[in-house]
């Protein structure tokens, strides 16, 4: 029963994780919506300025913070169910997270994150391309 718990509160851990990642994504965008007043033409002027680089940088610290966040409601999780050493087990999901996302991140994550990022200029540049000559 106690290891069925774990797993339960580590899937729980995850989708935790992944949905406070969502969330810290969807307000960080909505601040700089804000700050570019929701125009497309400066968003489109933001991305082809963003170097890839910061947005690696971004994507790496959303993932620690979410899963600070996701490892610290484990453990409430984990001393409400009333298990013992829940700070312990917390920190074990909270490393192995890392751990686990680390090794994604070298062997596919940053690669596909900088294929899917150098794609943005491109198809910005060819709508602007696109917008000219309808003009």
């Amino acid at each position: 029963m106690q290891v069925l718990g774990l797993i339960l509160v580590a899937g729980l851990k995850t989708l935790l994780c992944k949905g406070f990642a969502l969330c810290l994504l969807l307000v960080l965008f909505w601040i700089k919506g804000r700050q570019l007043q929701f125009r497309s033409e400066r968003w489109a002027d933001f991305f082809l300025s963003f170097p890839e680089r910061k947005a690696e940088y971004y994507a790496i610290w959303i993932y620690l913070i979410a899963a600070m966040f996701s490892s610290v409601m484990s453990y409430g999780i984990l001393e409400a169910i009333g298990y013992r050493h829940s700070l312990e087990i917390a920190i074990i999901l909270f490393v192995s997270g890392v751990a686990i996302t680390a090794y994604r991140w070298q062997t596919k994550g940053k690669d596909y994150l900088r294929k899917r990022y150098q794609e943005i200029p491109k198809t910005i540049l060819e709508e602007r391309e696109k917008n000219e000559s309808v003009s």
